[in-house]
C-alpha cells in the first residue's frame, strides 16, 4: 500500500480533531450542556450534593461553593482521549474501522463523563481535607491534570491489551 494511502485515516482524524477543537473553544457554557449535564449528575451522586443550572455560568453548586462550567466539562480531555483511542486502534490494524471507530468516539464520551466527574468529586473532596493555604488553584490545576493523564494513559493501554488479545496483529 502506498504511504500516503496508509496517512489519510491519520490525517483525516487530525483534521476532525482540529475542526473540534476550535469548535470546542468557542463554545460557551451553554453549548457544552452535553457534557456538563449528565456531569453534574454524577457529581451530585458521588458528593450527596445539589445544583441548580444558571444560564450562561453552569450548575451552582451552594453548598460545596462550586460551579461546574465549561472549564470543568472535560471537553478536551473528551477530544483527546477519542483521537487518541481512534488513532491506537487504527494503527493496530483493529477490523471494521468503520463500525469501531463510532463506538470508540462513544467511549469516549462515556469515559470522559466518569473522569471529569471523579476529578471534580477529588478535587472537591481534597479542598475539604486540606487547609485553605494549601488549595491554592495551581494545585486544582496539577490534580486534574495528573487525573486525566493516568485515564488517557489507562485507556490506550486497555485498548492495546484487548486488541492484543483479541487480534495477533499487535
Amino acid at each position: 500500500m502506498h504511504r500516503s494511502t496508509r496517512l489519510l485515516p491519520y490525517l483525516l482524524l487530525l483534521m476532525a480533531y482540529a475542526v473540534a477543537k476550535l469548535a470546542y473553544a468557542a463554545a460557551e457554557t451553554n453549548d457544552v450542556l452535553g457534557l456538563l449535564a449528565p456531569t453534574n449528575k454524577l457529581v451530585e451522586l458521588l458528593l450527596a450534593s445539589t445544583s441548580q443550572f444558571v444560564v450562561g455560568h453552569g450548575y451552582v453548586h451552594p453548598v460545596l461553593g462550586i460551579v461546574i462550567d465549561k472549564s470543568c466539562a472535560g471537553g478536551n480531555f473528551g477530544l483527546l482521549s477519542g483521537l487518541l483511542l481512534s488513532a491506537a486502534y487504527l494503527h493496530g490494524r483493529g477490523p471494521r474501522p468503520a463500525v469501531a471507530l463510532p463506538l470508540l468516539l462513544l467511549l469516549s464520551y462515556l469515559l470522559t463523563l466518569l473522569v471529569n466527574a471523579a476529578r471534580i468529586a477529588g478535587a472537591v473532596r481534597l479542598g475539604q481535607l486540606l487547609p485553605p493555604a494549601l488549595t491554592p488553584a495551581w494545585l486544582h490545576e496539577a490534580q486534574g491534570a495528573l487525573v486525566y493523564l493516568f485515564f488517557l494513559v489507562a485507556a490506550y493501554a486497555s485498548l492495546r491489551w484487548l486488541l492484543a488479545r483479541r487480534f495477533s496483529a499487535w
